[in-house]
């Protein structure tokens, strides 16, 4: 038998050792979350480890944390025991001391190697000591947010049976608030006639009154109007870290600069609360302070899932520049929000926009190229403002377009050497729609020039979609949709459209990107 002072150090060492594997990540909750609770094992001060108290003291929440409406804790415990568990079976499974958080509590174990036993799927576990407890309130509270196989793990055998009874609700809550969001949601696209009219049944967009925030993140900053006429409202759904603000700089790839003049910065929260179903949400960002790749590396997650890191100036091409980070599926939490976590002191965010979504799809992205306003079509489908865009320059000159159909789509143009970075959802295919209309060349448009005088490649994610492209010569004065399947994002999740002069300026009327 081990002395007391062996052990202790033999759990000291495994606790360093794991640290310093990089499984948890560096300066995150995570690993703020680990080192409190056994820091306070080790100090033998067990009944200190309560969930206000790793809020407050490890988390960094305000001293009026609420757990009831705040599960920072819980979904940072959740997501613990997940790389735990990853990471004793795999670098840490021959280790002599393993570190466990048993479900529904916060207390941590060390289990010697010669305690642990095996299941049927080869997996270690440990054997808790029959005088380890916790108390009800924290089990429950754990079943509740956490859908996982934690939830079955959560109550002990020593918990009555009366409070079985109590727990089905939950249970029977979960299964029955999809149904109910499935019949509302139903209910709303019948009443509000949203139409299915892209191939293989991709939706169109919804009309996004209804459960859409649009917030500028950051203390102090004041409402504002963009191009497509949306508000962004103050921020009141974001605690923690520190606001700031900027001297008006100039922002790359989007009409609406303002969204980036400030924000808030550092490890915070942001809470936002929503009616049940699925969403779209939107992270915006703008890298502002002249860094290069690879100098700032932000952390963040979704609803306590696994934290994604994000170099700003990398994923949008350059400092100065904005660029969107873009979730589907994204459900309210049990306390009815969506939460979002920035988990280490280089993250920032500039501003959030949730939009009501449709499950395992992308909303379709519709850009009017050169347009400062939105336009909805004759399908009822909604464009918006130009944006995503690098380089070129918008122009109205050219014929009239009022008598044509959709005449909104083709009334301006972005022409020049540029090309569009669209964001979405990586891992999934698209098809990216080109709207064409030639307005300056040919008699039609009471000026010189004809087959010829115009003529580009479009290049998209490294592959030539169009090569020596005329509009003329395959549209004449008529309007002119090029349709292209199966685009597959970058790394990064963004589709990228570049177009390049061959004789004369590239124009092109509208994008559209739908994911198949």
């Amino acid at each position: 038998m081990p002395s007391v002072t062996n052990k202790l150090e033999a759990e000291r060492a495994e606790l360093d050792a794991l640290l310093a594997s990089g499984i948890l990540g560096k300066a995150n909750n995570l690993v703020r979350l680990l080192t409190f609770v056994c820091e306070k094992y080790f100090e033998g001060e067990t009944d200190d480890i309560k969930e206000y108290s790793i809020a407050v003291e490890a988390l960094h929440r305000s001293q009026n944390f609420d757990p009831q409406t705040d599960t920072i804790v819980r979904v940072t415990a959740h997501s613990l025991r997940k790389r735990l568990e990853e990471y004793y079976r795999a670098e840490g499974a021959d280790h002599a001391v393993h570190i466990c958080l048993p479900a529904g509590g916060y207390v941590p174990i060390f289990v010697r190697k010669e305690e642990l036993t095996h299941n049927g799927g080869g997996h270690t576990a440990a054997v808790v000591p029959p005088n380890f407890s916790i108390s009800l309130p924290e089990a429950e509270a754990a079943a509740v947010v956490t859908p996982s196989r934690d939830v079955a793990e959560t109550v002990p055998p020593e918990i009555p049976i009366a409070g079985a009874r109590f727990r089905r609700i939950p249970v029977l809550m979960g299964l029955l608030l999809p149904l109910l969001s499935l019949v509302l949601l139903g209910w709303y696209l019948l009443n509000h006639k949203v139409e299915h009219r892209v191939a293989r049944q991709i939706p169109s967009a919804i009309p996004l009154a209804l459960g859409t925030i649009r917030t500028l993140v950051g203390d102090g900053r004041q409402p504002y109007s963009d191009e497509s006429g949306s508000v962004w409202e103050r921020d009141r759904f974001c605690t923690g870290g520190e606001s700031f603000s900027l001297s008006r700089p100039a922002i790359q790839g989007t009409d609406d600069p303002q969204l980036f003049f400030g924000g808030r910065r550092g490890i915070f929260h942001c809470k936002i609360p929503l009616p049940g179903g699925a969403y779209e949400v939107h992270l915006l960002f703008a890298e502002t302070a002249g860094l290069l790749e690879n100098a700032r590396t932000i952390g963040f997650s979704l609803n306590g899932g696994p934290s994604q890191l994000v170099d700003i100036v990398d994923d949008a091409g350059a400092s100065d520049t904005a660029t969107a980070k873009v979730f589907t599926d994204v459900e309210p939490q049990s306390d009815g929000s969506i939460h979002v976590d920035f988990v280490n002191a280089d993250s920032f965010l500039n501003a959030v926009e949730i939009v009501p979504g449709v499950p395992h799809h992308m909303l379709p992205v519709r850009i009017v190229a050169g347009r400062r306003s939105a336009f909805r079509d004759s399908s009822g489908n909604l464009w918006l403002p130009d944006r995503y865009y690098f380089g070129g320059r918008a122009s109205k000159i050219g014929n009239d377009v009022s008598k044509m159909p959709d005449d909104g789509l083709y009334e301006g143009q972005r022409i020049g050497h540029f090309h569009y970075a669209v964001p979405v959802v990586p891992g999934r295919q698209y098809t990216v729609k080109l709207y064409f209309l030639e307005r300056w060349f040919g008699i039609q448009n009471q000026n010189v020039g004809g087959v010829g005088s115009r003529i580009f490649d479009v290049w998209c994610n490294g592959i030539v979609l169009l090569r020596n492209f005329d509009i003329m010569r395959e549209a004449g004065s008529q309007t002119l949709i090029k349709s292209f399947p199966h685009v597959e994002p970058t790394a990064q999740g963004k589709i990228e459209i570049y177009f390049t002069p061959a004789v004369n300026y590239p124009a092109v009327s509208a994008i559209e990107v739908l994911q198949e």
